[in-house]
């Protein structure tokens, strides 16, 4: 099969349309601002091997606004799953998925549960899809820490991007309404 030399100048080889992002104990963050107050603007944010990168308050707002859904069905997982032990050797910030949010996602969530491998036990877990994420949420202690995460740069992007005046409600909020 051979492609014109156009389409293979606009088309990337290949694409991935998909991924599947598992979240689960207390989770640590590094967070960037970079060219705050400019079009230009952006808030860099590293933990459990993802890299995301905001730019505008709205994408912070409804990222916040997911998570915060999720919520609902906090009872149904374990309080918090154990980690397993780490390979010392290892870097500690390896990047396994890098995610660009320019704009508020869509999201669906739901509640999930399964056997375990042995089929002695039911496993319970909470899916939450952001269009091409589905991060899948395996603790209580790995989604609270992400909604603390996530607050903090929802805050940051009010005083951080220009929209940031028209996205300033906090979705956790009883009187919060979606954009």
């Amino acid at each position: 099969m051979s492609t014109s030399a156009a389409a293979s100048k606009y088309m990337p080889a290949a694409m991935i349309t998909h991924s599947v992002a598992s979240l689960r104990g207390q989770q640590h963050a590094d967070i960037s601002v970079h060219h705050a107050r400019t079009p230009d603007a952006r808030i860099s944010m590293t933990f459990s091997g993802i890299l995301m990168v905001v730019y505008s308050c709205q994408a912070a707002q409804g990222l916040l606004e997911a998570f915060t859904a999720a919520r609902g069905h906090l009872a149904q997982i374990p309080r918090e799953i154990p980690s397993p032990r780490g390979d010392l050797d290892e870097p500690a910030a390896r990047i396994a998925l890098a995610i660009e949010w320019t704009r508020r996602p869509d999201y669906a969530v739901a509640a999930q549960t399964a056997l375990n491998k042995l089929r002695t036990n039911k496993v319970h877990w909470i899916d939450l899809y952001t269009g091409p994420i589905t991060w899948q949420i395996r603790d209580q202690a790995g989604l609270l820490s992400t909604l603390e995460l996530l607050t903090r740069v929802h805050q940051t992007a009010i005083a951080v991007f220009p929209d940031g005046a028209r996205y300033d409600t906090d979705p956790a909020s009883p009187d919060y309404r979606t954009a």
